[in-house]
């Protein structure tokens, strides 16, 4: 009931972590909109990282394969299921790896960001954008109404 309440008002902060790179262009520019439109902060958060070339990240497939072989003991509760498609039909190091590849491949850049939020100027609110600091590349998207809206 609280939720529904909430969501009516749009006292809300849209949040995605490590997941916006799944939306086409298209659809990303839809939700930086919509949460301007509708003057919901949104904060978008990418722990992979597109500034190197993309066929470094295809040579790291087989890397990432193989790494599933050896993560999986430590996957705690480990079921019969993760250990027949891991080691015996390995179908789990595939899509492990395909998808480490890919969601790299895909994930927005500083310059890609700047495209989709160029439209989306507003006295109303505020794109920031940036790179946190520390081991690997965090992308972050911050859009903000201002205050006394």
């Amino acid at each position: 009931m609280i939720a529904d309440q909430l969501l009516a008002a749009r006292l809300l902060l849209l949040v995605s972590i490590c997941s916006f790179h799944h939306m086409n262009s298209e659809t990303a520019k839809k939700i930086l909109q919509d949460a301007q439109s509708s003057q919901q902060p949104i904060c978008i958060y990418e722990i992979s990282d597109n500034s190197l070339p993309n066929i470094l990240w295809w040579i790291a497939l087989p890397l990432n394969f193989l790494m599933t072989f050896f993560i999986t003991p430590f996957v705690k509760p480990l079921s019969w299921k993760q250990i027949v498609f891991t080691y015996f039909i390995p179908v789990l190091p595939f899509y492990f790896a395909w998808d480490g590849a890919v969601s790299n491949v895909r994930t927005y850049t500083l310059k890609d960001l700047d495209e989709l939020t160029k439209d989306l100027k507003s006295e109303n609110y505020i794109w920031k954008k940036g790179v946190l600091k520390g081991r690997g590349k965090k992308i972050y998207l911050l859009g903000l109404p201002k205050k006394g809206r």
